[in-house]
């Protein structure tokens, strides 16, 4: 039996890898980004024109009629980033090692491969997240410029006056760059400075409050709360993945591919093809041939990714006063 052979298959390696420890993504588990698989290294995005209407002024009974222009269409496209980790099971690890409660070298094998393909896995869900974070916190590209800060007044003690603020600077001005386009609600994505400022404003504290003891008795941690027709969320940091300290960034819910990841398929052969569709992860081995045999095998995870947000102007960064 050779047992590398055996157990570094692809699909086993793949089924160690569905398996390995998920490191939490808010922003992924939020549903704010639609996933699509590429043929190629490039998500092209086809540029729609807004063909706007507005008031006209009266012309002359008979007269020549206002002239209306389509907009000309466009194609814009994003090219793909690559990613790439990598990490070894070797020979002597499995010779000088126990599983606890096994004795069995193909034990130890399979606990090896567990460790490291969650070890890769967490390092790529870790950088997707960052790459998330980065097209929220800068959203402008060939589409636009993300919309103008906003500054709520949480400290007043008229909550009227909050909510009208609220209500101005955050559902007026997202509904304006929507244009036509529906949405299901407003997300305001806090930094942990942010979220401090607003859970502890007069105008807030007592919902947050009442809010929180309900949460708790579910068992629940309070990490966003209802207020002024909006869901607040305190984006919880790890490293640089943070929404920018003292602010908050506004987002229209429910808007179908507002923001796009996409991945390209990997540089491999056998990834490649007709009809051949990216997808998020590919885990591979090699074997580590010396001139006395393999040694052990080296496991390789890459992603081929690009985020990208359609429409910029809809990611607005609020900021307390």
């Amino acid at each position: 039996m050779d047992i590398y052979r055996d157990y570094f298959t692809r699909e086993n390696l793949l089924a160690s890898l569905a398996n390995a420890q998920y490191i939490p993504r808010m922003l992924g588990e939020m549903g704010l980004f639609r996933t699509l698989g590429l043929t190629s290294t490039t998500l092209s995005i086809e540029a729609l024109p807004d063909n706007n209407v507005a008031e006209s002024a009266a012309i002359a009974r008979g007269g020549p009629p206002k002239a209306l222009m389509l907009e000309k269409r466009g194609v814009e496209p994003f090219t793909t980033a690559s990613y790439a980790w990598n990490g070894a099971v070797m020979a002597d690890e499995v010779l000088s090692a126990r599983a606890a409660g096994t004795s069995g070298a193909a034990e130890i094998i399979q606990t090896r491969i567990a460790e490291q393909t969650a070890m890769l896995r967490n390092q790529a869900d870790f950088q997707l997240e960052y790459l998330r974070m980065a097209v929220i916190n800068s959203a402008t590209n060939a589409f636009g410029t993300a919309g103008a800060d906003q500054t709520i007044a949480f400290g007043a003690s008229d909550t009227v006056a909050v909510h009208q603020s609220i209500h101005q600077h955050i559902t007026l001005r997202l509904e304006a760059a929507l244009g036509g386009l529906s949405y299901s609600g407003v997300d305001v994505l806090c930094s942990d400075v942010f979220w401090q400022g607003f859970i502890q404003s007069k105008t807030v504290r007592e919902t947050y409050l009442n809010t929180a003891a309900a949460a708790q008795l579910r068992g629940i941690p309070m990490d966003y709360m209802d207020y002024g027709n909006v869901r607040w969320w305190r984006y919880r940091a790890s490293g640089n993945i943070a929404i920018t300290s003292g602010e908050a960034k506004a987002i229209p819910r429910g808007v179908p591919g507002l923001f796009i990841q996409a991945f390209a398929p990997n540089d491999t052969v056998d990834s490649v093809g007709a009809g051949a569709m990216g997808s998020p992860y590919y885990l591979n081995s090699e074997p580590l041939r010396t001139p006395a045999g393999i040694k052990g095998y080296q496991m390789t995870l890459q992603t081929h990714p690009v985020m990208v947000c359609t429409r910029p102007q809809c990611v607005l960064t609020v900021s307390l006063s």
